[in-house]
């Protein structure tokens, strides 16, 4: 079993998340996806040991360009909706540097794709040709299904990563790996924000009628790395602050029910990563899931309900397949089941699309 000696870590996914060999076909394609999310390529790969999760990569890149292996080479991952693609690829899963907008990537994870890309044409002695259409080398998922992925970004440099990569197997010169910088700000600052920021190119969306909000999250590197208020402000660029209170001096916390509302609507992620973020944030994770768990319900915050299904779950597995709603992986199960679905019973049913058992 092999991997690109360009791994920092092996997670394999579940057995029951790819298929073992081939089908006699040979490695000659390589298909970077988006992951949907700003996430370390351990975490991506976390998520493919779910038994039964009925998805995978060979690779996954993290926003730090940390390079991950999960399903060995000699095997075909479940990435692209397409048999015959996954058989002939080596498929990479990328995360983005921002959430929303044109999912942009950090210029690290750029990096390490074009080292991985290099390294997997040289391996399996091809190179990269990109057409538009499945037949080149450099295909993208939503050639084979009603996706946005790989993203508008990352698609908008395909045509550029092939001329890089070609050009590193010509003999030229690798691009020297832009590490990721400091930054000045923690968790909890609160900031003040210049006006209302909103460069079409810049991935910031912010609400109208505020301008300052708390920094919940951080990723280094990214174009816009400080997150406000886990999204209803928006992510930002340091250039927008234009003034900020240490997490020990600022005011107006939210209430822990307020922060279990925002749980329940999926901002705060999930598992262990989701108590990491509470800690910083300096919410006790116990007492926020005990709300979640009761469904919150109190003091201004809303219950989801769930008796108001509209469709059948065949009708949701549809739109899934047909239209791409619903987002994927744990974005999608979250959707599903807040909306009252058994998440199971729709997979089961989308799986059936995808094989044609089912029209």
């Amino acid at each position: 079993m092999s991997f690109s000696n360009l791994v920092r870590s092996v997670v394999r996914a579940a057995s029951d998340n790819y298929t073992h060999g081939r089908d006699g076909y040979k490695i000659c394609k390589f298909t970077p996806h988006h992951m949907s999310g700003v996430l370390t390529g351990e975490q991506c790969a976390a998520l493919f040991q779910r038994s039964s999760r009925d998805a995978s990569a060979n690779y996954c890149i993290g926003v730090d360009g940390g390079i991950v292996g999960c399903v060995d080479e000699e095997y075909r991952s479940w990435c692209s909706s397409s048999r015959s693609n996954d058989c002939q690829a080596i498929t990479v899963e990328v995360s983005n540097s921002s959430y929303g907008g044109n999912w942009p990537i950090s210029d690290a994870s750029w990096n390490a794709l074009v080292a991985l890309a290099v390294d997997v044409c040289r391996r399996h002695n091809f190179r990269l040709v990109y057409d538009g259409t499945p037949n080149g080398s450099l295909t993208r998922h939503n050639m084979f299904s009603n996706t946005d992925c790989p993203g508008p970004y990352l698609q908008s440099r395909f045509q550029e990563l092939c001329n890089v990569v070609n050009s590193q197997l010509d003999g030229g010169v690798a691009p020297t790996p832009i590490p990721a910088p400091s930054v000045g700000r923690n968790v909890g600052d609160v900031v003040t924000i210049n006006g209302i920021f909103t460069s079409s190119n810049s991935n910031v969306q912010l609400h109208p009628a505020r301008n300052s909000g708390r920094i919940t999250k951080i990723i280094p590197g990214a174009l816009n790395p400080y997150l406000l208020d886990n999204g209803d402000l928006g992510w930002i660029r340091e250039s927008c602050i234009i003034g900020a209170s240490s997490s020990s001096q600022s005011s107006g916390r939210k209430s822990n029910e307020q922060i279990a509302a925002e749980v329940w609507a999926g901002k705060w992620g999930v598992g262990e990563d989701r108590k990491n973020r509470l800690k910083a944030a300096g919410y006790d994770p116990n007492i926020i899931q005990n709300l979640v768990n009761k469904g919150v319900g109190k003091n201004g915050t809303v219950t989801p309900s769930k008796s108001t299904q509209s469709k059948s779950a065949i009708d949701v597995a549809r739109e899934i397949w047909t239209k791409g709603n619903w987002g994927t992986g744990d974005e999608r199960r979250r959707k599903v089941e807040a909306a009252g679905y058994n998440y199971s019973e729709v997979q089961r049913y989308v799986n059936e699309f995808a094989s044609g058992k089912r029209k």
